[in-house]
């Protein structure tokens, strides 16, 4: 907090047509306007302050000075009534660290045109300058068409920025495991290991906020690389992950969670483990609906062209398929979240008698337990957090996500400080 700064507010915007970014508006103090000569300094100086204090990676886009934070009714900052902010605006970041080699070039011309920005750093994270895992299956795709080198998305995650995924292409040499779809994002720490099932973004962002002693890994999507998809129940998709689980951690006490679709494996994943007797201290499930609850919604929301497209959707994919081709990377977002939405149709869910944690986006509709309640055979606590389904595993929402799963693992394992088991 800075005394010369009176009242503030940060929000997400999408800005010409990128990933959303943090903006933070700023009342002065001492009363003076926007255009008052002083103000620049002002900016200047929260500027320099958020710096020394705050991650790179959750610094605004742009610092903006207001008369005041306009109110809704009920007494909150209402967001829309705030002025756009400057088309100038930057994100306050490292300094700049230009290509060193034809190769990080190379990438940094893929990365500039996919993610629409004008100057791309080596040492800029990609999930912080726009892209997310969908655009990154894109990027790969380019990547694989001008260095002849194909790479599991999963990479992108362990390697974010350009220099690291330069080294990557290069030929340096990574962990080797048999893992098809189980990354070891952060392994190091010696606390229990969270399991997040399809986290997306969140991803990179929730490890940062548990902690380097909170060992992290996450489960990516079957078809990113356009390979058809093996396991297409629940069920088997669990097995699966149980497979790759073990042979991570052998025997429990598993702390699982997952987002939105990976949330229904996640319980899946703990149903199985309850029922061969391993402890699972911990389900954490991160704006999910019950499977019952989410078709519903899902319908109610679904457009009325989309039986239509749905249907030449999949005619195209059957086609690159039935000839043994890889997917192009446009059309395996549908192919994999067509693949879940047969799945949850087709999945009786049991009840569970272990503890559920739904940590649920405030704006997501629905019933507060997202259905849960109704499976739900021992304790089911909810935990409300700011943002919809997409922004909650996102910048600055996601923030508030990962406090609350820290605060989750703390009281399962039974105090913050639990070792490895």
């Amino acid at each position: 907090d800075l005394p010369t700064v009176k009242d503030k507010v940060a929000i997400a915007l999408a800005e010409g047509g990128s990933e959303k970014q943090i903006f933070l508006y700023v009342v002065p103090a001492n009363g003076a306007s926007p255009e008052d000569p002083g103000t620049p300094a002002l900016l200047e100086q929260v500027k320099t302050h958020l710096a020394a204090r705050v991650p790179d990676h959750m610094l605004p886009a742009a610092v903006i000075a207001v008369a005041a934070i306009p109110l809704t009714s009920g007494g909150k900052p209402d967001k829309k009534k705030l002025p756009a902010p400057p088309r100038a605006a930057t994100r306050l970041r490292m300094e700049y660290a230009a290509p060193r080699d034809p190769l990080e070039s190379l990438l940094v011309g893929i990365w500039a045109k996919l993610l629409k920005v004008d100057q791309v750093g080596v040492s800029d994270n990609f999930f912080e300058i726009g892209g997310h895992s969908l655009l990154g299956i894109q990027m790969f795709a380019q990547v694989e068409k001008q260095t002849g080198k194909r790479l599991p998305i999963k990479r992108l995650f362990q390697a974010p920025t350009i220099a690291q995924l330069a080294r990557v292409i290069g030929g340096e040499k990574q962990p080797v495991h048999s893992w098809k779809n189980l990354s070891a994002i952060q392994p190091n720490g010696s606390r229990v290991p969270f399991f997040c099932v399809h986290g997306d973004e969140a991803n990179i962002f929730v490890p940062r906020y548990l902690g380097e002693d909170q060992p992290f890994y996450g489960y990516f999507h079957q078809g990113e690389d356009g390979h058809p998809i093996a396991y297409t129940s629940v069920e088997r998709i669990a097995q699966h992950f149980i497979q790759e689980l073990r042979s991570a951690r052998p025997h429990g006490p598993y702390l699982l969670g997952g987002y939105s679709f990976g949330g229904i494996v996640a319980y899946e994943m703990a149903c199985q483990l309850v029922a061969a007797g391993e402890q699972v201290p911990l389900l954490a499930l991160f704006d999910t609906y019950a499977p019952e609850d989410g078709l519903r919604s899902a319908t109610e929301e679904e457009k009325t062209y989309m039986p239509i497209k749905r249907w030449v959707m999949r005619k195209l994919v059957n086609r690159y398929l039935d000839r043994g081709e890889l997917l192009p990377a446009k059309l395996r977002h549908f192919h994999i979240i067509d693949t879940y939405g047969k799945a949850t149709r087709a999945y009786h869910a049991p009840k569970y008698s272990g503890p559920i944690t739904l940590i649920r986006a405030n704006d997501s509709p629905g019933a507060k337990d997202m259905g849960w309640g109704k499976l739900a055979q021992g304790d089911m606590d909810v935990r409300i957090v700011e943002g919809d389904h997409y922004s909650v595993i996102k910048e600055p929402h996601v923030r508030a996500l990962a406090n609350e799963l820290r605060s989750c693992i703390d009281r399962a394992m039974g105090s913050s400080s639990a070792a490895a088991l």
